[in-house]
């Protein structure tokens, strides 16, 4: 993980005295109206029409990754959380519940092999 861009993003947050309305309930709630953004771009459109619409909302669509990564960022200080670290305990715990040779190719969730 690269602590230099979430010291980055701390940083822009302290500057302005923004940690102060970054409560944990409302990182959490902007995050999810962030990815709700992001899913707007999508919504009712049809597999055949995704190449041209990422296509012509690439920057829309890099804005808002953006903003879910530093609403992230910003939960994960907060909560003194290394994302890294448990990112790849999760996936340690995932590769457990789906091994390869029960679930490559199958969308099956891990209790219903």
């Amino acid at each position: 993980m690269n602590n230099e861009l979430i010291k980055k993003i701390i940083q822009f947050r302290e500057e302005r005295d923004w940690s102060q309305f970054h409560t944990i309930k409302d990182l959490c709630l902007g995050l999810g109206v962030e990815v709700s953004e992001l899913q707007e771009i999508f919504l009712w459109k049809k597999d055949k029409e995704m190449a041209d619409l990422i296509a012509s909302n690439k920057t829309e669509i890099e804005n808002d990754l953006a903003d879910i990564f530093i609403f992230l960022s910003d939960l994960c200080y907060d909560l003194d959380v290394n994302i890294e670290h448990a990112v790849k305990n999760k996936l340690q715990i995932n590769e457990m519940k789906y091994p390869i040779a029960h679930f490559k190719g199958s969308n099956k969730k891990y209790n219903s092999k």
